[in-house]
């Protein structure tokens, strides 16, 4: 069996560059990439400045005649392209923004379907392999808050990506600690294999059958059980166990760190560490560390950030007098009980409190819990909030800020994206 070499990628809403950062640890180059907002852009332009930038609303930036005129002579022709990935934004579909209350339904909100958009860019591209990836909570959105089935959002996506000619589609459940994450992300994806390349290629199909449609009909379906490592074209896992925090982070553990003065003070200790600072060089006396400022609590949230850690509890545990309404901030533990870590990287960090200081994680913490390595580096503001980070979909304002710790939030985990990049290359290898 031959190997091919130099396999290209192109990342639609592609955020800071998570996806392709694992991706790129698998041995694909990105080519281009689209992403609307100009922080995210920034960040994954900084990163991979190779990679040629189509930076806006992607029904613009990407139509089909700039798709003819300016990217498919870059990708060498129709077909040509080995892979294209994207996540769509998920807001309208993730637990943390239904929580926020906008009184706004899913199916009035634009960007619900972005997919369509992606859709159309395979139409076009026609890539080997296409990946789309999005949250656990398309399998349970719906297009009312009324009158409306459970799961619905997530049977109108599956329908249309199956509609696409010529490929092999298959969806799964996959969690980020099954890769070796120190973190619960559960994503939800779609991969499609075009039939000239599945046909050259021999594949494990024994959990999951892509004619199937059994899963799909009716309402009441408990999709995330269903879909759950199903295996088949995608990896269960890379059988790395993922690191206690501590051990993930606790070279990170300071105080002092400057902005004009961005240097490690500690040796890297754990297998981990030493893998997310990799790319610094030998002598970890020069290693540089961006993004480690930590904020500036209040002394009444510094007391209960310190009740949270003595109790090693919750904030809804705490005395009254403590407690705020964010009722949903946990404490994070040394270890986790048992391998699977307790805790999911949002868009804030403030739902949680560091294991031994009595604060909140810096925007560096947040990555490495996200297993971007320390030489990945973000542009924009390093936090916002209210309406700024959330639109205002009531007044019809959906755009979004994109700060440091949102771009962390919305990116697919390095480690997870390159074991999939890994059976993406090893589907794209034959004679």
């Amino acid at each position: 069996m031959g190997e091919r070499r130099n396999l290209t990628s192109v990342d639609l809403f592609a955020g800071c560059g998570g996806l392709t950062r694992g991706l790129e640890g698998a041995g694909f180059r990105c080519v281009a990439f689209n992403e609307v907002n100009v922080n995210a852009a920034a960040s994954f332009r900084a990163n991979f400045p190779d990679a040629i930038p189509f930076v806006g609303n992607i029904v613009d930036v990407l139509s089909n005649d700039i798709i003819k005129k300016e990217l498919l002579p870059i990708l060498g022709g129709i077909g040509k392209l080995d892979l294209l990935c994207g996540g769509p934004p998920c807001q309208e579909y993730s637990r943390s923004q239904v929580r926020r209350s906008q009184k706004v339904e899913t199916k009035d909100i634009p960007t619900s379907y972005l997919f369509q958009e992606m859709i159309r860019v395979i139409n076009i591209l026609q890539p080997k392999v296409f990946l789309f990836e999005n949250v656990e909570g398309l399998l349970t959105a719906k297009w009312k808050k009324k009158k409306a089935r459970k799961g619905e959002v997530f049977r109108r996506v599956w329908k249309e990506f199956e509609s696409i000619e010529g490929y092999k589609i298959q969806p799964t459940l996959l969690h980020a600690y099954n890769f070796g994450v120190p973190q619960n992300r559960p994503r939800v994806m779609i991969m499609g294999v075009r039939h000239d390349v599945y046909s050259k290629g021999e594949f494990d199909m024994i959990k999951f059958n892509p004619r199937q449609k059994k899963f799909f009909q009716g309402g009441k379906s408990n999709y995330s059980g269903e879909l759950r490592n199903n295996g088949g074209l995608f990896p269960i896992g890379n059988g790395l166990i993922p690191p206690d925090i501590i051990d993930a982070i606790d070279d990170l553990n300071f105080q002092g760190w400057i902005e004009e003065k961005p240097r490690h003070r500690k040796k890297p200790k754990t297998e981990y560490q030493k893998q997310m600072r990799a790319m610094l060089g030998d002598n970890w006396r020069k290693h540089l560390l961006t993004d480690h400022e930590f904020s500036n609590h209040r002394p009444s949230t510094e007391e209960r950030f310190q009740f949270m850690i003595d109790n090693q509890c919750n904030m809804k545990d705490c005395p009254e007098h403590l407690r705020t309404k964010k009722n949903n901030q946990s404490f994070t533990p040394r270890r986790w009980k048992g391998n699977n870590p307790t805790m999911t990287c949002q868009s804030i960090p403030d739902d949680y409190v560091h294991y031994s200081v009595p604060r909140t994680y810096s925007v560096r913490e947040w990555a490495r819990l996200q297993t971007l390595p320390d030489h990945h580096v973000f542009l924009g503001p390093r936090t916002t909030g209210g309406d700024r980070r959330a639109g205002k979909p009531s007044e019809g304002i959906f755009e979004r800020e994109c700060p440091k710790y949102t771009q962390i939030g919305n990116a697919v985990p390095p480690f997870m994206a390159k074991s999939i990049g890994e059976r993406i290359k090893s589907i794209l290898t034959y004679e």
